[in-house]
C-alpha cells in the first residue's frame, strides 16, 4: 500500500532525526509476529484470487490481528493497526467487496473512474457502513487514489510502531549554546560587531561633554586663589 510505505519512510526519517536507530529494532519485544504475517498473507491471497476469497481472506486476517493485538496491545501503534484491519474487514464482509466513492476518486484527481475489479465496488445507497469504504481522497501527482479510514489507521499504526521501535526520543538533539563565562577574548582577532557611525557619535558625545566639564572644573580650581 502506497500510503503505508510513505508513512513508514517518514517515520524512519523522523526516528533517525530524533536519536533513533534501526539497530534498536532488533531488540523489540513484539510477540506473536507470525500472527501478523498470517494476517498479511491472508489479505494478499484474497486480493490475488478475488471473488469470495477476498472477504474470506480479510475476515481470516482480522482474526489473526485480534490475536496479535491481545499479545502486543501495550506497544505503540499496535492498537491503530488492529483497528484499521478490523474496520476494513468489517466493511468488506458486510458488502462483499470494498465500496469505493466515485466522488473521492474525482477529488483525488483520478476522475469518474468505474471500479471493475472483484475486490472493489462502487458505493451506492445500498452500501452498508459506507463511511468505512474508500472515501478518503489522496491527491498525489500521478498516484491519486481513494483509501479507507482503515487504511489511514493502518498507515499511522505502522509508522508509530516503527518510530517507537527505533527508539525515537521525540526531540531533535541539539548542542547547548555557550554562556558568557565560557567565552574568552582571542588576541589579535578583529571585532566581530561594530557600532554604526551614528551610534558611535551618540556614545562619544556624553563622554566628550564629561571630559570638557572635568577640564573646566580643574581650570576653575587652579584659578581660585583660595586653593
Amino acid at each position: 500500500m502506497l500510503l503505508v510505505l510513505l508513512v513508514m519512510v517518514l517515520a524512519a526519517g523522523t526516528g533517525l532525526a530524533t536519536g533513533g536507530r534501526f539497530g534498536n529494532l532488533a531488540g523489540n519485544t513484539l510477540t506473536g509476529v507470525h500472527w501478523l504475517a498470517a494476517a498479511a498473507i491472508g489479505q494478499l491471497l484474497g486480493a490475488l484470487f478475488g471473488g469470495t476469497a477476498y472477504p474470506v481472506g480479510l475476515i481470516g486476517s482480522a482474526a489473526c490481528i485480534v490475536v496479535f493485538l491481545r499479545l502486543n496491545l501495550r506497544h505503540p501503534g499496535v492498537g491503530l493497526l488492529a483497528l484499521g484491519f478490523l474496520s476494513n474487514a468489517l466493511v468488506v464482509a458486510l458488502n462483499g467487496a470494498m465500496p469505493v466513492s466515485l466522488r473521492a476518486l474525482e477529488r483525488a484527481g483520478v476522475g469518474n473512474t468505474m471500479v471493475t475489479d472483484a475486490r472493489h465496488e462502487v458505493a451506492d445507497a445500498a452500501t452498508r457502513l459506507r463511511w468505512l469504504g474508500d472515501v478518503v481522497p489522496v491527491a498525489l501527482p500521478g498516484l491519486g487514489q481513494a483509501i479507507s479510514p482503515g487504511d489511514v489507521l493502518i498507515a499511522a499504526g505502522a509508522g508509530l510502531l516503527l518510530y517507537a521501535g527505533m527508539g525515537g526520543s521525540g526531540r531533535v538533539p541539539t548542542t547547548n549554546a555557550p554562556v558568557w563565562d565560557d567565552l574568552e577574548a582571542c588576541a589579535g582577532t578583529p571585532a566581530l560587531l561594530h557600532l554604526s557611525p551614528k551610534a558611535s557619535r551618540e556614545l562619544e558625545a556624553p563622554q566628550a561633554r564629561h571630559g570638557r566639564t572635568a577640564r573646566s572644573e580643574t581650570e576653575a580650581a587652579a584659578d581660585d586663589p583660595a586653593e
